[in-house]
């Protein structure tokens, strides 16, 4: 069997219905230069043997439950393929994302890191602007990540990127301590010294709601600032110091938003899409 040029990773929580969707719509990818790792985080809704009956051409991987952090981690370091891209359980792809990816890190060297435009589905619906047709944002935006997740102006989500499995020899993993955020906190570390890469087309479907028990009960909520601010306590020792005035005025705005959220216990999903 020839070494595959691209290594695909989802991982899974007790989402044995819905993460066969996911699979599927990565299987149906044009490109067949590809494996699919399926990381098992410890799934207790029979997960593993649902899928081991299905007989699909995918590599599954049965861990201890760690976090999506840890079940990305193990996924990347048993990938074959010189490119990762990623996909969340609960998140579709359109087809051509494989091949549109990359053959732009092919033709950009210099690029770690590219992402594509996507759909949001609220209810089972898409909205009427994708994810960044919803404000405006610059071209030299899209090529950075420096600011906090909670302000930033590009919000990348993991389902839409492709990666060089080469960067996290350089730049590390997903960060284990952080149960959310960690796919921001990562953007943060490549940001420091690359540029990314944007694709316009939609490509990726981010089903916000698809898991309404897992996104939206209280516990869920209280976890969210709790990370949150891990994360900008990360974020601040990551910048060592040296901070723009830019920097300075995001992090005040990152916390400011950080204590509305714990003060009201708003839903995360109508915060989310208000900022949005």
């Amino acid at each position: 069997m020839l070494t595959p040029l691209i290594s695909v990773i989802i991982p899974s929580y007790n989402r044995k219905n819905i993460v066969i969707e996911a699979i599927k719509s990565a299987l149906e990818q044009e490109s067949k230069t590809f494996e699919v790792i399926v990381v098992d985080d410890g799934s207790t809704d029979g997960t593993e043997d649902y899928l081991k009956s299905l007989n699909l051409p995918i590599i599954l991987l049965r861990k201890e439950n760690g976090g999506v952090s840890s079940a990305r981690n193990a996924g990347i370091k048993i990938a074959q393929g010189e490119y990762v891209a990623f996909l969340d359980s609960d998140d579709l792809w359109l087809p051509g994302i494989l091949e549109n990816q990359l053959a732009y890190l092919q033709s950009h060297p210099e690029i770690p890191l590219v992402y594509t435009d996507q759909y949001i589905e609220v209810d089972g619906k898409n909205l009427e602007k994708t994810r960044f047709n919803r404000e405006v944002v610059s071209e030299e935006q899209k090529t950075k990540f420096n600011l906090p997740g909670f302000v930033q102006h590009m919000p990348i989500h993991i389902s839409s990127v492709m990666i060089r499995e080469s960067i996290f020899e350089e730049i590390g993993y997903f960060n284990e301590d952080l149960k959310i955020h960690e796919d921001t906190e990562l953007w943060n570390r490549i940001s420091e010294k690359y540029n990314f890469g944007y694709i316009e087309k939609p490509l990726a479907v981010f089903r916000w709601e698809k898991d309404k028990k897992h996104l939206l009960k209280e516990g869920f909520r209280k976890k969210f600032v709790y990370e949150g601010r891990k994360y900008m306590e990360i974020y601040e020792k990551m910048k060592h110091g040296r901070l723009t005035d830019e920097e300075k005025q995001s992090i005040k705005d990152s916390y400011e938003k950080i204590n509305e959220i714990d003060q009201t216990l708003t839903s995360v999903h109508e915060e989310w899409i208000d900022r949005r």
